[in-house]
């Protein structure tokens, strides 16, 4: 059957639940104050051990987010999820406005006209923007995100011209396979995903926090499930979107934070537009991958560490993820992220 039925049956499953836990919102609620930027670097290169460096899947990602509730004024915050709050408490909302790149390669890019076999990543660069909305509820212990995105996949996401910069300027090995990158296709997709504290927090220095997300669209088809364990000193991770501190709240008042974070989740995956190409222009690339060299279940494992005082936020994480095709290879890659408070509405 086609990816759009597939699609069609998933994004039903969905939203159905969700739509359960989002009723209308009552006077209870309440806008998260202030105005927070959020920085994000991935790349492959951001490895713990030097011998464990690639060039190859997932090399790099830029991630630009603007939290402000100005956003909540644009049209697009009726599209979005959030819990609906009960009269005896006072719920978090935080929109935010955001923009990306995210650069795919195979492993040898030193090729101009690789062979198609052994299967290998294609060529794929993914430019998006993004809306999103946060929704804490610190007494229950849960938290909502929604995000619908849209963005290109294809030579209009400026992945090549990034790269063959970047790898110019850093006098690295160029990247010569450009050309045979994924054709330009659009790629609009819905994010919907749901945390909870799994136990009561028995100590102010523990928490688990289960999660489970799922993506509709012409970008990838998923659903994930996960646990996120923080050892360390931290606020209340549903106090609000951010945790960082706030003199406002009853509970996000400690001032300097510093804590270690591991995270464990299993997906499984119906479509992925960057291996098999887009859904209109897909077929087009001779080195798309078909629905069989795909593996739909995927492992995911995320630690890293966190640091920050009052409004200022440092991170970084080392993500590993298995092999997302036959006869791939699993994949490493880190991340470091800024977050600070950049206003007051």
């Amino acid at each position: 059957m086609s990816r759009l039925f597939y699609t069609t049956l998933l994004c039903s499953l969905l939203l159905r639940p969700a739509q359960a836990l989002c009723q209308s919102t009552v006077s209870a609620d309440s806008s998260a104050v202030g105005s927070y930027l959020s920085l994000a670097w991935d790349n492959d290169a951001f490895q713990l051990r030097a011998k464990n460096t690639s060039d190859r899947y997932y090399t790099n990602g830029v991630h630009i987010k603007l939290l402000s509730n100005y956003w909540r004024k644009w049209l697009t915050h009726y599209a979005l999820l959030k819990l609906g709050a009960k009269a005896d408490r006072r719920y978090t909302y935080q929109y935010d406005f955001g923009v990306g790149q995210e650069i795919y390669t195979p492993r040898n890019i030193t090729v101009r006209d690789r062979p198609l076999y052994p299967n290998d990543h294609p060529y794929a660069g993914y430019l998006y923007l993004s809306w999103g909305l946060v929704t804490s509820d610190a007494v229950a212990g849960r938290r909502l995100i929604s995000k619908l995105t849209a963005g290109v996949i294809g030579p209009l996401s400026g992945a090549a011209e990034v790269q063959q910069w970047f790898h110019l300027a850093e006098n690295f090995k160029e990247p010569k396979g450009w050309g045979t990158q994924m054709p330009n296709d659009p790629a609009i997709s819905y994010y919907v995903g749901y945390d909870t504290r799994i136990i009561p927090q028995f100590t102010p220095v523990v928490d688990i926090i289960g999660h489970v997300d799922g993506n509709i669209g012409m970008l990838s088809n998923y659903v994930t499930m996960g646990t996120l364990l923080r050892i360390g000193l931290f606020n209340d991770y549903f106090q609000n979107a951010t945790g960082l501190y706030d003199p406002s709240s009853g509970q996000s008042r400690r001032r300097i934070q510093f804590y270690a974070t591991l995270g464990t989740s299993f997906r499984a995956v119906l479509d992925n537009s960057l291996l098999q190409g887009g859904w209109f222009k897909g077929v087009d690339n001779y080195y798309a991958l078909p629905a069989v060299e795909l593996e739909h279940f995927l492992g995911l494992i995320d630690v890293g560490g966190v640091v920050a005082y009052k409004n200022v936020q440092l991170s970084f994480t080392q993500s590993l993820q298995t092999s997302e095709f036959k006869r791939g290879l699993d994949h490493q890659w880190g991340r470091f992220g800024l977050l600070f408070r950049c206003g007051h509405k």
